[in-house]
């Protein structure tokens, strides 16, 4: 039920982050009404400087109502325009963190809230004696002031948001803490035994069709009741998953005692620890952040933008990140334990997080000599941050992006200059730098 209602919440958070500040206004027409019309008698206790006359408080709520309702049209063009900035320049999938900002969908509910209650105050004051002083019109006034206030954050937002290196700076930042919060965890893993040791392996298949958004880890604790076993989780999280598709494995360290239906009956509810959605994950998933840098790159490289300087700019920051997560030698977490089961997350390998971030860029930067450049210079930057036990598998891969780019050069310069940098990589790639304080400083 619970999982229910954070997908519920996720799926449609920007709808309710628009309602809840609209909200504010309901609350103070409450307010209001039990002040001007309930129990009048309460203003006594006011200072008179709050109240207002019935015609001043009148001018007050049909001047701000058309206000409010002028400024959360121009609100909500503005937001249009710098996510069609952001889906043009950047890419589409990296519009959703404008709006999660601070700021953004809560100043466009702060005036849908501000001209509902208006609008609404304007209706009770009518039927209200002429001669009974009011305070709806004072605090559509302080209101207003709060509404301004939230529209100069904003602004500021846009400003600071509409700048290419902060927007890159943005997501580089929110990749790299949730890359350092899965390199510690990786490193703090340890499995049980070897799946070798096995009594029994079941194979765990989907219970829905969508992406994988999230693992449970305390529901599969709670299903298993103390079974001595390891659930390995084999598919990533942000793959598309059919319903009955295989998923993870289940590998017992004694007996389970269940045949038949009751066994196919419990691995369906393990099956539902395994959490489903009609969209990714893009508030945990490292990998969702690390795609959008990609596609950042890509866009700056394509010939319709040509700005391989940005694209140079977002590899380093995409390398920097991958020595991060190569900083251990695990590529599994054990996401939630006790003395009997263990939950275990199996990520992407060395092999498949660097194909996964430069095969792409390769293919269209290869013919760019700084590009192709900046790719060998972030892959050595990888290995002096990577784990000794998986610098053979990025050395690998430096040499294979090595000859496609050499192959791609058009001039003796441009491959002499790939040449240097391959050259120095396999005679000074061990004493070129400090490896303590470079992955400290990661």
């Amino acid at each position: 039920m619970l999982n229910k209602i954070k997908l519920f919440y996720y799926n449609n958070r920007d709808i309710i982050r628009i309602t809840r500040y609209s909200l504010i206004s309901f609350i103070l027409l409450i307010l209001t009404w039990t002040l001007d019309y309930k129990n009048p008698g309460l203003k006594r206790h006011l200072p008179e400087v709050l109240l207002l006359s019935s015609d001043v408080t009148s001018s007050f709520l049909s001047t701000l109502s058309g206000t409010f309702l002028t400024v959360s049209t121009f609100t909500f063009t503005t937001i249009l325009t710098v996510l069609n900035k952001y889906s043009d320049s950047f890419t589409p999938r990296i519009v959703q963190d404008f709006i999660d900002k601070p700021n953004v969908l809560s100043l466009f509910g702060v005036f849908i809230g501000g001209f509902f209650y208006t609008v609404l105050s304007l209706f009770m004051v009518q039927n209200i004696d002429a001669k009974v002083p009011l305070i709806s019109g004072t605090i559509a006034i302080f209101y207003a002031v709060a509404a301004m206030v939230s529209f100069i954050l904003f602004v500021r937002r846009v400003l600071k948001d509409i700048k290419v290196s902060n927007v890159i700076e943005n997501v580089y930042t929110k990749a790299h803490g949730l890359i350092e919060e899965e390199a510690k965890r990786r490193k703090a893993s340890e499995r049980f035994i070897s799946t070798s040791q096995s009594l029994d392996e079941v194979k765990i298949f989907a219970n829905e069709t969508g992406y994988f958004y999230e693992v449970n880890s305390k529901a599969l604790l709670a299903q298993l009741k103390g079974v001595k076993a390891e659930v390995v989780i084999e598919k990533k999280i942000g793959e598309y998953i059919s319903k009955g598709t295989y998923i993870a494995r289940l590998h017992l360290l004694e007996d389970l005692e269940m045949e038949g239906q009751e066994k196919k009956d419990f691995m369906a509810k393990l099956a539902s620890g395994l959490v489903i959605n009609v969209s990714k994950n893009d508030v945990r998933d490292y990998h969702h952040e690390m795609t959008n840098l990609i596609e950042i790159a890509l866009m700056a490289l394509s010939p319709g933008v040509n700005d391989p300087n940005t694209g140079i700019m977002v590899i380093g920051k995409i390398s920097n990140l991958l020595g991060k997560l190569f900083s251990t030698n695990n590529f599994y977490v054990v996401l939630d334990e006790n003395e009997k089961t263990k939950i275990i997350y199996n990520g992407y390998t060395v092999r498949e997080e660097l194909y996964n971030s430069f095969a792409q860029i390769v293919h269209y930067g290869k013919e760019d000599p700084m590009v192709a450049e900046a790719v060998l210079k972030g892959l050595y930057l990888i290995y002096m941050l990577a784990d000794e036990s998986v610098k053979g598998q990025v050395k690998e891969y430096l040499d294979y992006v090595y000859e496609i780019c050499l192959d791609a050069m058009d001039t003796k310069m441009n491959r002499d200059q790939l040449k240097a940098i391959h050259e120095d990589f396999h005679q000074n790639r061990d004493d070129q730098s400090d490896a303590e304080v470079m992955k400290e400083g990661s």
